[in-house]
């Protein structure tokens, strides 16, 4: 099974080379994977599949509460650095942050993760386990009511035929992930996965315990997304129509950068910034129709599906 699900990473570019009935653009729809498709947060349930291999491993928590120190050493650091921020941008006229802000901000969060990761790394928490190991776990996982249905939509709906889908995720295991999109009724070689995949020993096929840092922080999942975004116009000569779909803080440069950002979840800190940064939800940005912009807040994935055919029909 693990060659198998290996054989699926791009496959779902196959969708593209099929021609859009309709003649709508090219459409990408990426998504992020917890708390926006599942119903919580599955690190944790990552991390579970070695220990109960593995039962000396370091108790996860220990893990959540130091990181959970670094963050919040992080955010007092920062906390005088928004208020001063926002108050020259006052003076200045402007009621809104600057976007270039948020970026900083968010990128200066790069070794507070980046210590998280090399903490995980270092004390082997995830040595030991197949891919067939964290497949089946990920099928444990419950997607949230309408999640599956909205996917399997722009897969099937002929209209949608020259779509790319794809999960943009800082998760832990594109195996883990692949075993939820199935158990949930997504055919998982339809989409590609992007994530901090951990590493394999070719020969044994167990995990080393390494867990190569891809998909680390925000500016990491704009240039994901937009390197699918280039390959899709490449293939079909036009830019593509970009729906992102995420729930928190590290999600909303994409979501702001996209066509359509669907914001899912009741996280207080995304729907501050985009007070902040005078980002009013359900209402169109940029001057040009073909290149406008919205952003929607949701509390659930049934109006999700209307919400993008409205933009882009």
């Amino acid at each position: 099974m693990a060659a198998a699900h290996a054989a699926t990473k791009g496959t779902a570019s196959a969708l593209l080379t099929k021609t859009a009935a309709s003649g709508r653009p090219p459409l990408v729809l990426a998504l992020d994977f917890d708390k926006t498709l599942t119903e919580h947060d599955t690190i944790a349930d990552v991390a579970a599949v070695a220990r109960r291999i593995r039962p000396e491993h370091r108790d996860f928590e220990w893990f959540v509460d130091e990181y959970i120190k670094d963050h919040d050493c992080f955010e007092r650091e920062w906390a005088a650095k928004i208020d001063s921020h926002r108050r020259d941008r006052d003076r200045g006229g402007s009621s809104a942050v600057d976007r270039g802000f948020l970026d900083e901000y968010l990128e200066a969060l790069r070794p507070v993760e980046n210590a998280s990761l090399r903490r995980v790394v270092d004390h082997r928490i995830l040595a030991g386990v197949t891919a067939d190991d964290l497949f089946a776990a990920g099928t444990a996982v419950r997607f949230r009511p309408g999640a599956a249905d909205t996917i399997n939509h722009f897969i099937r709906t002929p209209d949608h035929s020259s779509s790319s889908i794809c999960v943009v995720s800082i998760n832990w295991s594109e195996s883990f992930i692949r075993g939820a999109l199935s158990a949930n009724g997504v055919d998982h070689s339809l989409v590609d996965i992007y994530c901090n995949d951990m590493a394999f020993d070719a020969q044994t096929g167990l995990s080393t315990g390494h867990l190569p840092s891809a998909m680390v922080v925000a500016s990491d999942k704009v240039a994901a997304i937009a390197s699918v975004a280039r390959a899709v116009a490449e293939t079909h000569g036009r830019p593509p129509t970009i729906v992102y779909a995420g729930d928190s803080l590290t999600d909303l440069p994409a979501l702001l950068d996209a066509n359509v950002g669907l914001l899912f979840g009741d996280s207080k800190a995304p729907a501050d910034w985009c007070e902040w940064l005078a980002v009013r939800f359900g209402e169109q940005r940029g001057a040009r129709s073909d290149a406008s912009q919205v952003l929607y807040k949701l509390d659930s994935w049934d109006k999700a599906v209307a919400a993008v055919e409205a933009h882009i029909s």
